[in-house]
């Protein structure tokens, strides 16, 4: 049994609770963090303290940070085991999906708001682009911060071929003959709204770096 999936029980987790032996619970998973204390940002003393030391940390952690840091592979290496009889209930994006989190969404896209100037063509639409944001742009954002080099030419190249560099310089004359988001909408059709959703959705990777990276790839991409 891969010690990820090691049944631990909450009485056992509040032993290690002193510095050399600490472990924290956040979401049901068990992390070992008696060699992270020190690297950790906000310094040992935070981790030592009464309250996370051993205990369930899981609305600390969430208070201070995003899903995504747990989904590193260095922070995954941490987790020892389980909370038994428990599951995990929170996670990260789920990919192409629109999220549940109050006010993480545009007002549109709210379940039971409608808007008069979004059509279901501008639904449609935002499906396509989130999905390839989430499985195109954003995995290649994540290696960039990590590695510091430029937006891959590869996703350049995808971004080309669904014409995504034309159709972020709004409607107008240069859409015309060109098949947008593998002709899901109509060049003539193409309007600020669609454009709206291209930048709202590209926000979504929250890497500023890369994204400044990609709008000076993409005005080399149009000279």
């Amino acid at each position: 049994m891969a010690s990820t999936e090691r049944q631990i029980t909450r009485e056992e987790v509040e032993k290690h609770n002193k510095d050399g032996d600490l472990w924290i619970i956040i979401d049901a998973k068990v992390y070992d963090i008696s060699r992270f204390k020190n690297l950790h940002p906000g310094g040992a003393s935070v981790l030592l303290d009464a309250e996370v030391a051993g205990q369930d940390a899981t609305e600390a952690f969430y208070g201070l940070h995003r899903h995504e840091v747990l989904e590193k592979p260095q922070y995954q290496r941490l987790q020892v085991g389980v909370i038994a009889g428990e599951k995990s209930t929170l996670h990260g994006r789920i990919t192409g999906e629109i999220s549940g989190v109050p006010y993480a969404e545009p007002t549109w896209l709210t379940a039971g708001y409608h808007s008069p100037y979004f059509t279901e063509n501008h639904r449609q639409f935002q499906k396509e682009v989130r999905l390839f944001m989430d499985t195109v742009i954003y995995p290649d954002a994540l290696a960039r911060e990590a590695d510091g080099k430029r937006p891959s030419q590869s996703v350049i190249d995808k971004m080309a071929e669904i014409n995504l560099h034309a159709m972020r310089m709004g409607p107008g004359k240069h859409l015309q003959g060109r098949k947008l988001m593998n002709g899901l909408v109509k060049p003539e059709e193409f309007d600020y709204f669609h454009e709206l959703i291209i930048t709202q959705e590209f926000a979504r990777s929250s890497m500023r770096g890369y994204g400044d990276g990609k709008v000076h790839q993409f005005l080399g991409y149009h000279r």
